[in-house]
């Protein structure tokens, strides 16, 4: 497999370093440069190209969003940006970022952002091993965006052209269709049980027949399509 090559760009060196740090553990990450200065960092990438940026949002002189607007379409690498807050994501999904981080990122969360990164740019992950997120931040429908723990989804349906996603507080509609929806699920507990439904089966009690028993949620039993019933094999919920 070849290396791929990284650039990283925040001003704040603790938060650069440790990027670079989880990037390292990664084998097919290649060289990697780091900036700690946005304006040094756009010169380098209007020079240079990269596969890879993981990007800073606020940063003095010049942010990450301006800095990745200036480059030119062929200049312009996948985009992961970093930040502590959540309010730059609906203008980081304008610019077609991959990723969102939030500061601190975990190491798994950085794995994730470049396994992302490589779907984008067509390159099969199959012989990756699979890092799954523990959260995903949501466009919701009214316009802004909201962080959700996977592990506090209890299912998720359809809802036109949007995903109700029934947490144990809430229920938030967000701009999504369930395919994407299940492609972003962690797979070890989130399975697709019906056209309209993808569930997380550790609030599953049983399955009886074409139905699926929850111990919480709005409603606690879900229609299984005859086709989808191979899904939920393995998960030891079975009558």
């Amino acid at each position: 497999m070849p290396k791929y090559s990284i650039v990283v760009i925040d001003d704040n060196q603790a938060d650069a370093d440790s990027l670079v740090k989880y990037l390292k553990e990664i084998d097919d990450v290649g060289h990697i440069e780091v900036f700690y200065d946005g304006v040094a960092g756009a010169k380098y990438l209007l020079k240079n190209k990269a596969d890879i940026l993981f990007l800073d949002i606020e940063m003095p002189h010049i942010s990450g969003l301006e800095l990745y607007s200036l480059l030119p379409e062929k200049q312009k690498p996948a985009l992961v940006l970093v930040s502590i807050h959540t309010e730059f994501a609906l203008d980081g999904f304008k610019l077609a970022a991959v990723d969102y981080l939030l500061k601190p990122a975990k190491y798994a969360d950085v794995t994730n952002s470049f396994l992302r990164c490589l779907k984008v740019m067509n390159v099969s992950v199959n012989i990756y091993k699979a890092y799954e997120p523990e959260y995903y931040l949501f466009e919701v429908k009214d316009g802004y965006s909201k962080i959700v723990h996977f592990k506090n989804i209890i299912y998720i349906t359809s809802a036109e052209n949007y995903v109700d996603i029934v947490t144990r507080e809430e229920t938030i509609t967000a701009r999504m269709t369930m395919n994407n929806v299940e492609a972003i699920m962690p797979k070890s507990y989130f399975v697709r049980i019906h056209r309209g439904f993808i569930v997380n089966f550790r609030f599953a009690l049983a399955v009886k027949r074409y139905t699926l028993i929850l111990s919480e949620g709005p409603q606690t039993k879900l229609p299984i399509s005859k086709g989808r019933k191979i899904n939920i094999s393995g998960f030891d919920k079975l009558e």
